[in-house]
């Protein structure tokens, strides 16, 4: 849930290997956990990356989209698997969770394995922008805030529609910022998740979202509070003790331990500027004409 809104990836060639090559703990030096991005640090700390609003949000999106054992949900950017899990833990659906993170990818199947859900969720390597299922193939398309990451948004967004079954729906959280953000700390989380953002707010992402085959059926906005120093540096401590983590060199622990920190630290100064939106929008029929008469709660 710390990634942030964004438009174009910087040299993702650069980090492929990073991405698909699964790592050796025992032999990870100093430098090369100084060049992780944040998402590949995910998957090293095994880290349970929820989407933003965290599990209010996921039992939002469950309840909003009738969630049941008869539906299949397509989850992209699936991280370490949390969401996937607790989608089929909590309704019996069934849920492929797509990930270019093969590190991620893993801990999502061990996840679903400890959860009892494994012979309920999928999970692969997979591009959101040329998705590998027939068109018509899923209920549900859950994109959490993934999309802010994605290189060409457009293409994505045209994906989710087709692997959409006719009346399908897409439930998006993205995140945007409700107070304006400092260059400085714009470039600060541009380094950190190797992504060329551009600060977006929530009528960006309206936008955006709200366009053909899609019609709104749902829209709730909410602010991220703003945490103490102290709590983020008690997480850091809580996930840098995991006992796979031990079996890292001296100095690379020492490493980890900084580089993750100051992440978790930055993200911290950056979600208290920003806000996100459960989106639950369903793919209309072309021969569906557009509501005229719209109401609003008074």
């Amino acid at each position: 849930m710390h990634s942030v809104t964004s438009q174009k990836k910087t040299s993702p060639e650069a980090h492929a290997n990073d991405a698909t090559a699964p790592l050796d703990i025992k032999a990870l030096s100093p430098e090369a956990i100084s060049t992780m991005s944040y998402n590949e640090l995910i998957g090293l700390v095994r880290e349970t990356n929820r989407p933003p609003g965290g599990s209010k949000a996921i039992m939002e999106v469950a309840h909003q989209c009738f969630l049941n054992p008869g539906k299949t949900v397509l989850e992209i950017g699936t991280s370490t698997g949390i969401t996937a899990s607790e989608l089929a833990q909590l309704t019996g659906c069934k849920v492929v969770g797509i990930d270019i993170n093969e590190n991620s990818l893993a801990e999502a199947r061990e996840r679903a394995s400890r959860k009892k859900v494994a012979h309920l969720c999928t999970f692969q390597k997979d591009d959101a922008t040329a998705l590998s299922f027939p068109d018509e193939s899923f209920d549900v398309v859950f994109c959490g805030n993934v999309t802010s990451l994605v290189s060409n948004r457009d293409k994505a967004l045209a994906e989710y529609a087709r692997v959409l079954k006719p009346g399908g729906l897409l439930a998006a959280i993205p995140m945007y910022y409700i107070k304006e953000p400092s260059d400085q700390l714009v470039n600060d989380v541009r380094k950190a998740i190797r992504v060329n953002i551009t600060p977006q707010y929530r009528q960006d992402w309206e936008n955006f979202f709200k366009v053909s085959p899609f019609a709104t059926l749902s829209q709730s906005n909410f602010s991220f509070d703003e945490l103490p120093v102290s709590t983020v540096d008690a997480f850091c401590k809580m996930i840098l003790k995991r006992p796979h983590l031990q079996s890292l060199p001296a100095d690379s622990q020492q490493a980890l331990n900084k580089i993750y920190t100051e992440f978790m630290q930055l993200f911290r100064v950056n979600l208290a500027h920003m806000g996100f939106s459960t989106l639950i929008l369903r793919k209309e029929s072309p021969d569906i004409d557009a509501e005229l008469f719209t109401s609003s709660k008074i």
